[in-house]
């Protein structure tokens, strides 16, 4: 008992105040960005896994003290593997299942606009999940324009602008 309340009662209730804050954050946490050394993501989840294990511990009537550790050690392994499974490959994915465009370098793509010297036109790079078109002008100088439906290395990408040169396709020996 503190102050009249029973510790039961009183992980019930954090456990309730968890679980609304928890909603609260799987609608709204995209909007706020939590860079520092306390993350809410991993926080409430640790409250709500300690609150819900010392809920279960004191209807079993064990020790307050032991139920404490122990659920804090639980809830502790528990929130690292939330994070190290669910949330960092979260975060370290891409929104979408389109190429990056790291990947995109050294790959050959299709002219849709022609490219003349100095200038810009466009190109249609096509990959399994789809093509997707970009900006694109010479990597090099280059004297001679290329045409629509020629193939181009792309070299590097700046902007979102591919920067190319002509593709023959194979080595002439």
């Amino acid at each position: 008992m503190m102050q009249g309340i029973s510790i039961e009662t009183i992980y019930f209730y954090v456990l309730i105040v968890c679980a609304a804050i928890a909603f609260l954050l799987v609608i709204f946490g995209d909007v706020f960005d939590f860079d520092g050394p306390i993350d809410p993501m991993l926080i409430i989840p640790w409250l709500a896994f300690v609150s819900l294990f010392g809920y279960l511990g004191e209807r079993l009537h064990f020790n307050s003290l032991l139920v404490l550790l122990i659920s804090a050690a639980i809830a502790s392994g528990i929130v690292f593997f939330l994070n190290f499974y669910v949330l960092m490959p979260m975060r370290n994915a891409e929104a979408t299942i389109s190429i990056s465009e790291k990947d995109m370098e050294g790959s050959t793509a299709t002219v849709v606009t022609p490219i003349p010297p100095g200038g810009m036109g466009e190109i249609q790079f096509k990959s399994v999940t789809g093509s997707l078109s970009r900006p694109a002008a010479f990597y090099a100088p280059q004297d001679q324009p290329i045409e629509r439906g020629s193939e181009v290395l792309i070299i590097e990408i700046k902007d979102r602008v591919c920067y190319v040169v002509p593709y023959e396709g194979s080595l002439k020996l």
